[in-house]
């Protein structure tokens, strides 16, 4: 496909923009810019469907794709009826349809939600196709979120968090034991149709939901991977299109960003970024949204592959409506080379005796304890510390290390349901603990980089969080969803290699 039509395609696949006729009210998808029955006479209205569901209105099993899809194998196709709007084309996806005979009545009827996936790749050289055209299961895994915008209100003193959101994906793998994978007992595992960017929008979308933000208040993105999925071309810039991000200008968005690099505290290295732009006046009040994604690389057979998951969180830092304040930040950095990936090389290498206490550990507890002499608190004063986690292990004997008790690290431990989200793992871990963290609670947050370095953050909660907290789909609900599937080895590897 030539760059000028993907291009038309990214402006109305990615967020199912339809047309329709003012004077008759005939819709059409693709858009059109005039009426076929009002002719001149045409007035046409342009609305998207993202953020909106629908019912399979008819379907069928495809079981020998075309070259460009046979990386999902067979999947269900169909025609879908978007609520109020038009009938749609499109593909179920997170749904690997069983080898026997399909009953398609079985699935007529059954609501479902656009989600942003990948489509397909010119090769290994070329393009990377996505769309909204990809729906899921209504009753399935992914609950149905509307999205009601409020004008930011209450200004604080100290800008901070206004929303967040993780994605987790519906698969999962079990280890055969968590004492040989210290600690995880199950990962989270990309669907063949999912990478970096689709985790990194699907999160983005949550977070704007749990803000109840129009994204044109959003006006720098960051997006931090070391999985990307291009070497030269951002991340954030396809965030940017298929979230809205910023005020729109003919077919682009007044807004900005970067993607960036620094093992697993690629995002939360930008906490510091994002909440001093808000309080800078020349930024004219706007947001920044951070994002965390990985699908987290290693080597198959690795001591690694038994840890690794994968998904991302999005964070909005704003000084409006703020549901936890910044109050102290420090840094810890030195060359230390425990863990790391060449240019051109598939999957990462340990630096032997490095990755335990000359680099996690040092520059983790330094970075705490640094951060708390900096603010005049000690480990009493917090209620919960969030780590980057690895491992199970590594972050609850660090926290011990710095002072901290069991109680106050335990809670934040969700990578032994979900692995090591790379630099998403202690901003996902950060969320689980701000789903059930009260006002005046205060949580302090250090990350951990290889090569290394280490960021500590010090929150604290304030009483908005309440009145957000019915807008977000908790951390602990997403581990615990009674429809997350559990895939083999095999499979596990062929999609993960995928994304």
């Amino acid at each position: 496909m030539s760059e000028p039509v993907t291009r038309r395609k990214i402006l109305t696949d990615y967020r199912i923009r339809v047309a329709k006729c003012e004077i008759c009210g005939k819709t059409y998808f693709p858009p059109k810019w005039f009426c076929n029955i009002e002719g001149r006479r045409s007035r046409m209205s342009f609305r998207d469907y993202f953020y909106s569901k629908g019912f399979l209105y008819s379907g069928t099993v495809i079981r020998r794709p075309t070259n460009r899809f046979e990386y999902i194998a067979s999947f269900l196709a169909g025609i879908v009826d978007l609520e109020d709007g038009p009938r749609v084309p499109g593909r179920i996806t997170d749904f690997v349809p069983p080898e026997d005979e399909v009953d398609i009545s079985e699935f007529i009827g059954r609501g479902v939600v656009p989600r942003f996936r990948k489509i397909y790749e010119d090769g290994l050289q070329g393009l990377i196709y996505y769309s909204s055209l990809n729906f899921s299961f209504l009753d399935d895994y992914y609950p149905y979120q509307p999205y009601a915008r409020i004008k930011p209100s209450e200004r604080n003193d100290k800008p901070g968090i206004v929303g967040y959101g993780v994605y987790l994906p519906k698969f999962r793998i079990k280890n055969r034991s968590a004492e040989e994978a210290q600690g995880v007992q199950e990962r989270t595992v990309p669907f063949a149709d999912e990478d970096t960017t689709t985790f990194a929008v699907e999160a983005g979308k949550r977070a704007l939901i749990h803000a109840a933000l129009d994204g044109r208040y959003i006006r720098k993105c960051f997006v931090g991977s070391e999985s990307t999925p291009y070497a030269v071309k951002p991340t954030m810039a396809t965030v940017v299109q298929a979230l809205e991000l910023g005020e729109p200008y003919e077919d682009g968005f007044v807004s900005g960003g970067v993607d960036t690099q620094f093992a697993c505290k690629a995002a939360s290295d930008l906490f510091i970024d994002a909440a001093a732009l808000v309080a800078f006046p020349a930024f004219n009040g706007g947001n920044v949204m951070v994002i965390g994604s990985d699908n987290s690389q290693a080597a198959r057979d690795d001591p690694l592959d038994f840890t690794v998951g994968a998904g991302a969180a999005a964070f909005i830092f704003g000084d409006r409506d703020v549901i936890a304040t910044l109050d102290h930040y420090v840094s810890y950095t030195s060359d230390t080379p425990d863990f790391y990936r060449r240019e051109g090389s598939k999957y990462p290498r340990h630096g032997g005796r490095f990755t335990g206490k000359p680099a996690y550990f040092k520059h983790t507890v330094t970075a705490m304890k640094l951060v708390m002499k900096e603010s005049g608190l000690t480990p009493k004063d917090f209620n919960y510390v969030v780590l980057h986690s690895p491992n199970a292990r590594y972050p609850f004997q660090a926290a011990l290390e710095a002072g901290f008790q069991p109680d106050q690290v335990i809670p934040s431990l969700f990578v032994r349901w979900i692995g090591n989200l790379y630099s998403g793992s202690s901003l996902t871990a950060l969320a689980g603990i701000l789903d059930v963290a009260e006002p005046g609670d205060r949580i302090l947050v250090a990350s951990y980089g290889s090569g290394a370095g280490s960021d500590a953050y010090i929150f604290t909660v304030t009483k908005a969080i309440e009145e957000k907290r019915s807008r977000t789909i908790p951390v602990k609900d997403q581990i615990e969803n009674p429809h997350r599937q559990y895939v083999d080895y095999h499979t596990y590897r062929r999609w993960k290699e995928m994304g």
